[in-house]
Formats: structure tokens, C-alpha cells, sequence
């Protein structure tokens, strides 16, 4: 193996030879250092070439409202130093390894765990661009106060999850090498999602410090005027049929969701965060509306003389 000899730095004549060759070196690889980190931070690079494996993500954040932001602007660290940066793009960079082994499994991001990690994906991602005093304009029907959600500790994307990356406009299709499938994300902007916090009897979800119950009732995020009756429950039979068949459905949908749920807590997602809510539960509290009637329907086992 040959080595490397510093014996021309001692002679007087290939001294300045060296020096320039080394100053050469040192630039040429600054230069090539600079190049590369421009180069795999473009839109292109991340969607043709390192990220082949998140068609469907790439496909979903052309279809979103942020489809001009660039990638980096929300997956690397805002205003971060030098050695930040660098230390966040090796870590992009390992995701190379399963691309290139064709090793990865889907779907990616289960559950919308990035969203769910305020280290990765905090309020300041979207501040950098969307100013905290802007006027929010929400759906018609409902009253959210941002601050308040900001001071309590609940950053933007917990909510706001798929606000880059809309896979029910772009729904995915992708099948990975050991036959896993990719799915449409779950979206937090649904009102399940707000009783991850919220609840009806004042319970506290919330963890860490300062944690304290979030209103469940209607008129915390609802006008007097606004109609609160579902269209589904305007049927004719919902109260004797339909309402049965629709609480199996969504007994089976949450059997599913606990699965995941157990694979966010693993990532160190907060367990009331990652835990389902039961969609009757938003506006029914289960002692109260569902068990005076299920248990006067329940039967009773006789024993026969």
C-alpha cells in the first residue's frame, strides 16, 4: 500500500510545488463538497434519483398546495448551522442503502409519524413562510384558535399532516419488493383526530408538563348555528339498523389502527397521539348515550330448573 510522504514540505525546492498541489486538493474537494450538497438538495435529486421509492409521495406532494416548496425547506432543520446541516444530509443519505438494495418495506412513514415528531417536523417549518399572525381561514362551521394550540405545546403538523403530501388526490399504488403495499395516510385534519386531545368529560389526553383537559364539546370548535346532526343519521332506519352495521365497520377499522398505533409509540410518538379515536365517541360518550339502551337489550342467561 503506497504512503504518503511529507518529505517535499522539508525540501526547499519542492516546497511551493507541494503547497500549491495541496491548496489544489483542499479547494477541489470544497468545491466537489459544495457541488454534491447543492446538487442533492434540488426538488429533481430527490424525486428521480434518491427518493425512486416515494413515487407515490412525489406524486402526492405535486398534487398538494405546497407542490413549489422545495424538500428541503420542510425536511431539513430551519436556519440550521454548518454541522447540523451536514449531519442531517448523511442521515438522508443512509436512506440510499434500502433504495439501492431494494430492501425498503411500505408504507413509508406508517401513520404520519414524521408529522407526529416535533424534533423533525415542528411549527417552525411552517412559520419560516406562514406568518403566526395571519388571518386563519378554516372551514365554514368551525372556529380554531392556532395560538392557543400553539401555547399548549401542538405543533402545526399534528394537525396539518398532509399538507405537502395529498395522497387522497394522488391515491398510492406502489408495491414494494416483499409484497407490502402502500396506503393512504391517515389525515389529522378530520375531527377523530382532534379528540386525541379533546374529550367530551374533560379528561386529560395530554402528556409532559402543564398537560390540561381540551374541551370536547360542540361549542368549543362549532358556531350555535352550525348543524351538528351527521347526514348519515338523517336516515330512517340509522337508529334501528344502520347505526349497527356502521359501529362494525368502524370496530374493525380499530383494530387496525391499534396495530399502528403500537408501531408510532416504538418511534416515540406520544401515546395519546398515536392512539385511535372511535369516531362515535366524538359526540357520544359511550356510558351515558350507548350502554342505557345496550343493556336493557342484553340478555340474560337463565339457568333451567
Amino acid at each position: 500500500m503506497a504512503k504518503i510522504s511529507l518529505a517535499g514540505f522539508k525540501d526547499p525546492v519542492r516546497r511551493p510545488r507541494m503547497i500549491m498541489w495541496t491548496f489544489a486538493v483542499v479547494f477541489g474537494l470544497a468545491a466537489f463538497v459544495i457541488v454534491a450538497l447543492g446538487a442533492t438538495s434540488t426538488k429533481f435529486f430527490c424525486a428521480q434519483v434518491c427518493h425512486k421509492v416515494q413515487d407515490d409521495t412525489i406524486e402526492a406532494y405535486e398534487k398538494s398546495p405546497h407542490s413549489q416548496v422545495s424538500c428541503m425547506a420542510c425536511h431539513e432543520p430551519v436556519n440550521a448551522d454548518t454541522i447540523t446541516f451536514l449531519f442531517a444530509k448523511v442521515k438522508s443519505g443512509l436512506e440510499v442503502i434500502p433504495t439501492v438494495g431494494n430492501t425498503f418495506s411500505l408504507p413509508l412513514n406508517p401513520g404520519s409519524a414524521l408529522a407526529l415528531n416535533a424534533k423533525e417536523m415542528g411549527s417552525k417549518q411552517c412559520t419560516q413562510c406562514h406568518s403566526v399572525n395571519r388571518v386563519i381561514t378554516p372551514s365554514e362551521g368551525i372556529k380554531i384558535d392556532h395560538k392557543k394550540h400553539e401555547d399548549a405545546g401542538i405543533w402545526c403538523t399534528v394537525c396539518h399532516n398532509r399538507i405537502a403530501h395529498d395522497d387522497v388526490a394522488a391515491p398510492p399504488t406502489l408495491t414494494a419488493p416483499n409484497g407490502s403495499q402502500n396506503v393512504v395516510h391517515p389525515s389529522f385534519t378530520k375531527m377523530t383526530a382532534c379528540y386525541r386531545c379533546h374529550d367530551l368529560e374533560g379528561k386529560v389526553k395530554m402528556t409532559g408538563i402543564g398537560a390540561k383537559a381540551a374541551s370536547g364539546t360542540c361549542s368549543t370548535c362549532h358556531p350555535a348555528d352550525f348543524e351538528l346532526v351527521p347526514e348519515s343519521h338523517k336516515a330512517a332506519d340509522w337508529s334501528v339498523k344502520l347505526h349497527g352495521e356502521k359501529s362494525k365497520e368502524i370496530i374493525k377499522e380499530m383494530g387496525a389502527l391499534e396495530v399502528e398505533a403500537k408501531k408510532l409509540e416504538e418511534e416515540g410518538v406520544p401515546a395519546y397521539l398515536a392512539a385511535p379515536v372511535d369516531e362515535c365517541f366524538t359526540c357520544h360518550v359511550e356510558s351515558k348515550f350507548c350502554e342505557p339502551c345496550h343493556d336493557r337489550l342484553k340478555v340474560t342467561p337463565t339457568t333451567a330448573p
